[in-house]
Order: structure tokens, then C-alpha cells, then sequence
């Protein structure tokens, strides 16, 4: 093992005992990460696949010639022959996350039939994703006669999670599925400060492939769309007796009153004292 000064960037290094090609998967080496702005943008070259697991921040990575948004609860698949660029997302304080580098049979198979060269990112499923990292972290750890069977094990579940999660969704994803999951989201937290990187890593997509998804589905883009629904909600709530406008502008994510008016009158071809008064209020 080694760890570095900082406990919250540690890295356990494993070397596959004799027994380990029993198993059809290993992990040589795990650890935890936390990347700050100070930290810059790291470029790396492995010979292995890598699997990274945000905890909570964002992290933008470079590979291939395509920028990934990495946002909490996904996971990052990486082919590490391939050279790849990563650090803290210029709009995040920071990014921490949890990672496993791996091989095995039939992985370059795997990551070639869920098309992960062209989107690395995938949501992770409920708690699962994240206790099979600190699980493969703390059994590289504590090394012992079942760390290769431990370890195999891990992966072995993990490649089922991934498969899942796109083999399983792949149909629906045609019909708009991942659309739909960040309308679903939005829609519980519609005050939210939203941005194109985070609903991106609610859809497990790129920023540009989630806006030409959502433009295929519903002729308009990610953030007009949220402003559209916005507005709806805010001409329910004006027609509550003695709701205030600046009240409404707030529960529907504007700070600034009159932004939110000049909003409403774009969208809805009059102003929220107007509309108040034609609907008798």
C-alpha cells in the first residue's frame, strides 16, 4: 500500500498472488481521490481498464477528444490505453471520488459492446456501486489468502451493475428515457441553480449528447425547457390569493424578481401583475 500525506488521497497497490488467474478479474490498485483546483489537470496513460466512482463535486475528464462531466453516484469507465486528462471541474470546489484500476477476460469485449469509448459515463445504481469500491479499497488493504477471490468478485458484480444500467436501458433509451430521468429530477428540485454539466451526469451523458437528445424529444433545449416549467408553476402559484411576486419568483428558482418577470412576460406574452389581474386575482 501506499497513501500519500493527505488521508483523503490513498492508493493500495496489490500484486496478484499465485493463485490469481483462477479468477477471471483482477484489481491491482484502488484508492480514494480528492482533486482541488490547485491540483491542475493530470495527463495519464495506463495499460488496463479504470473504473472511478464520484462521490460528490464534479470532475471534468478529457478522453478521446470529448469532455465528460463526472457528477456524484456515476460511474467513469476508462480504457487507460487510451491517454485521458482529468482534474476538478472549473465550476466545482472540488471532486472526490473513489477508484479501481482492473483487468480480465472479456473486459475490451464488454466496454466495446456497451459502446463506453463514446460515453464513459454511467449512473450508479443505488448504494451498491459505491460500498463495491470502499469494499475493493478496503480489501487491497488488508490483503490476505482471499484478496484475488475477494477482488474478482467485486469486479465480477461491478461489470454486472454497468451492463445493467445500459444493456438493460438500452431500448428505452431511444424513447427518451434518459430525458425523462432529468425531467424527473428537475421537477423535485425546480429552484435549483441547475447547469448543462449536472443534469448531463443525471443522464449518464455528455453535455452535448444530452442537448441533442433533449432536442430530438422535445423540439427545445435542456435549460428553455426548465424555464418553461418554471413558468408553469409560477402561473399556479399567482393564481393563490395573496401570493406576492416576489415569493413566486423565488420558489421557481429566481433570486432577482425582475428576471423572473422578464422571464414570464417572454414566455407567457404578459407580465405576472397581468396575468394576476386576468385571472381575477
Amino acid at each position: 500500500m501506499t497513501m500519500t500525506p493527505d488521508a483523503s488521497n490513498e492508493i493500495f497497490f496489490h500484486t496478484p498472488g499465485r493463485h490469481a488467474n483462477a479468477y477471471p478479474y483482477k484489481i491491482l490498485v484502488a484508492g480514494r481521490t480528492r482533486f482541488s483546483h490547485s491540483d491542475g489537470f493530470v495527463t495519464r496513460r495506463f495499460h488496463h481498464h479504470t473504473l472511478i466512482y464520484t462521490l460528490s463535486g464534479l470532475g471534468l475528464i478529457e478522453v478521446s477528444g470529448n469532455n465528460v462531466t463526472a457528477g456524484p453516484q456515476t460511474i467513469t469507465w476508462l480504457d487507460t490505453s487510451m491517454q485521458y486528462a482529468h482534474g476538478c471541474h472549473p465550476e466545482a470546489s472540488h471532486w472526490h471520488y473513489l477508484w479501481m484500476s482492473i483487468e480480465g477476460y472479456g473486459l475490451d469485449a464488454v466496454f466495446s459492446f456497451l459502446r463506453v469509448a463514446n460515453n464513459p459515463l454511467f449512473a450508479a445504481i443505488g448504494e451498491v456501486s459505491a460500498g463495491s469500491f470502499e469494499r475493493a479499497i478496503d480489501n487491497l488493504d488488508r490483503r490476505g489468502q482471499t484478496t484475488d477471490a475477494i477482488s474478482s468478485t467485486i469486479v465480477a458484480q461491478l461489470v454486472e451493475t454497468l451492463v445493467a444500467e445500459r444493456g438493460e436501458h438500452h431500448s428505452s433509451e431511444d424513447r427518451g428515457e434518459r430525458v425523462l430521468r432529468v425531467m424527473r429530477e428537475v421537477r423535485t428540485e425546480i429552484a435549483s441553480n441547475w447547469r448543462i454539466e449536472e443534469l448531463a451526469a443525471i443522464s449518464s451523458l455528455s453535455a452535448s449528447q444530452l442537448h441533442r437528445q433533449f432536442k430530438e424529444k422535445t423540439g427545445t433545449t435542456p435549460m428553455d425547457w426548465i424555464r418553461h416549467e418554471r413558468m408553469n408553476l409560477a402561473k399556479r402559484l399567482l393564481t393563490e390569493p395573496g401570493a406576492k411576486i416576489a415569493t413566486v419568483a423565488l420558489a421557481c428558482g429566481y433570486a432577482d424578481p425582475y428576471h423572473f418577470s422578464r422571464d414570464f412576460r417572454r414566455i407567457a406574452g404578459q407580465s405576472p401583475s397581468e396575468f394576476r389581474r386576468a385571472q381575477g386575482q
